[in-house]
């Protein structure tokens, strides 16, 4: 206090320092970045402005230290009518101004709470709705910084408006497809931020009703996404693989659709890539192994994922068809949708049975899985009810077509029943159920789709070659076929029965591969082109196949 009281009148902080202070300080607000920006427009009036607050009152200070050095009539012993202590108060408001500034506006974790929620809300989707890639990546650097605390706003039902606004941001904020598109595409680090912090907070589809689902959405669709980066594993994956994050989740596959809508977009499926099949068999293989050894994942969600890839693959084959009723030759003109084709086949009929095999599986799932009665996409119980339900539909895909290429997509669908079944227990049952109830709609009644043809193309083929390996079901389904054609098949062919749109029952049900002449049955290999050989009839006392079906017991799909 002496060094105050023993100044002289000698000032270091004139007017012209405190003016060019002042000027420094605004030219820095009047530069500041798109985030600055943001934060201080969300922060209340005091805080937004602390900065001016401190500058005027340096300025203030400043003025009254030039006043007291200049009257020299006062008692400069006392400190406050010294001007030196004003302009060390003026130096501390300077340095304070420019300080308040810089913290208030790089600060941004905590600006979501209940007083300033609704301007965080409108302040946040302002920004994204620019055209400004500048200001949507620093609005989307400033809901990161807060989205814990909007998770948790979420579930605060004690604060209705603050739930509600931290709903909106999730479901607005986090649809739009500008930040949609930065965080599937550019931003892995936010992105696996956002589902883990989902995941913490037990968030579900009715607090993120739209969000989540377009998020995942353009994962599946956009081929420059993380999803199609990451297909192999490799990379980035490594460390930070994104499938993992999202499918691994037992809470996230439970609290979303990811594999109905609002994720599924028909029109995009109908005509999506095969990178784009091996991305959707991916998420849903892994979302499988999560179920089956956590036995905390709903069935039905798995379900709706078999039903997604059932509807790809018919998709496929009806493009094909369409093309193959115009006379094209589809082998390689249509060589991308029969490697689509293939491709499912090869996942339903070989990939599904080696899922979590080696790995430690809820045994109560096993025991339930093992129990599965009916091919239903609806069922809640079990994913070998969907499972059934696609390998059916695809070989009602499989019937629209002519191609013999098509023997090849059922020599798939029936690998894992023929030769790996002891992999996975408890689908073909149900398979083998609702497949010969649709056999005999096909031949009772007349009705469409008539799966039978597809179904011939291999049990025609190995009923009639001299090296027919197969055993246990796939020969007892063979058998069956072999009384199907000539107890129940042969008299409608030889009364010229019709199907119901009045096509005979012989060119409706039989595949290119097989003709019927004389009483007799013959298959022709090699694409249809070659040798035919004769398929012996069954012994003299054998019964019709389809006794005991009940046609009218089944699930539609």
């Amino acid at each position: 206090m002496n060094l105050i009281i023993n100044y002289g009148s000698q000032t270091y902080l004139d007017l012209g320092g405190a003016l060019a202070a002042l000027g420094l300080i605004f030219t820095a607000y009047q530069l500041r970045s798109s985030k600055w920006d943001i934060i201080l427009r969300i922060r209340n009036f005091w805080q937004r402005n602390l900065f001016l607050i401190f500058a005027v009152l340096a300025l203030l200070c400043t003025l009254a230290g030039l006043l007291f050095s200049e009257i020299l009539l006062l008692d400069q012993k006392l400190f406050y009518y010294n001007h030196f202590f004003y302009e060390i108060i003026a130096y501390l408001f300077f340095i304070l101004s420019p300080i308040s500034l810089i913290y208030l506006s790089t600060h941004s974790r905590g600006l979501f709470a209940s007083k300033n929620a609704d301007k965080f809300y409108s302040l946040i989707i302002q920004e994204i709705s620019t055209n400004n890639d500048e200001r949507i990546n620093a609005a989307l650097i400033i809901l990161l910084n807060n989205f814990e605390n909007i998770c948790m706003a979420v579930k605060n039902n004690a604060k209705k408006e603050l739930r509600e606004s931290a709903c909106s941001i999730l479901d607005v904020a986090l649809s739009d497809e500008s930040i949609v598109k930065i965080l599937t595409t550019k931003r892995l680090d936010a992105l696996q931020y956002i589902f883990e912090t989902i995941e913490k907070y037990n968030i579900n589809k009715n607090e993120a009703r739209i969000g989540i689902s377009a998020i995942v959405k353009n994962l599946l669709y956009d081929k420059e996404s993380f999803f199609y980066k990451q297909l192999n594993s490799n990379g980035l994956a490594l460390s930070s693989n994104i499938y993992e994050t999202i499918y691994r989740s037992f809470i996230i596959l439970n609290n979303f659709n990811l594999f109905r809508y609002p994720v599924l977009d028909y029109l995009l499926t109908k005509n999506i890539s095969v990178k784009g099949i091996e991305v959707i068999i991916k998420s849903l293989s892994i979302s499988i192994e999560t179920y089956l050894k956590s036995g905390k994942v709903n069935a039905g969600q798995i379900n709706a994922g078999f039903s997604w890839l059932s509807d790809i693959f018919e998709n496929l084959c009806f493009k094909i068809s369409e093309e193959e009723r115009r006379g094209l030759d589809t082998t390689y003109a249509l060589k991308e949708e029969w490697q689509s084709v293939n491709l499912i086949s090869s996942f339903l009929g070989h990939d599904y049975s080696f899922l979590a095999y080696n790995e430690v599986l809820n045994e109560a799932v096993v025991e339930k899985e093992k129990k599965t009665n009916e091919a239903d996409f609806d069922s809640s119980e079990t994913i070998n009810s969907g499972f059934s339900a696609a390998l059916y539909k695809a070989f009602k895909s499989l019937s629209y077509l002519k191609s013999i290429q098509a023997y090849y997509v059922v020599n798939n669908l029936l690998k894992s029943a023929i030769y790996e079944k002891d992999r996975k227990e408890g689908y073909i049952k149900p398979f083998e159920k609702r497949i010969w109830q649709q056999i005999a709609e096909n031949l009772t009644r007349g009705h469409y789709p008539a799966v039978l043809k597809s179904y011939l193309l291999f049990f025609g083929f190995r009923l009639a070659s001299d090296n027919n390996q197969v055993s246990g079901w796939a020969q007892e389904q063979a058998e069956q076929i072999r009384k199907l054609l000539y107890i129940d098949l042969k008299p409608l062919i030889d009364n010229k029965a019709k199907m119901a749109d009045n096509k005979e029952v012989k060119d409706a049900l039989l595949p290119v591969t097989m003709i019927y002449r004389g009483g007799k049955f013959f298959y022709k290999f090699d694409y249809g082109k070659s040798e035919e050989k004769i398929i012996l009839p069954p012994p003299d006392e054998s019964v019709s196949a389809l006794t005991g079906i009940n046609v009218d017991d089944y699930s539609l799909f």
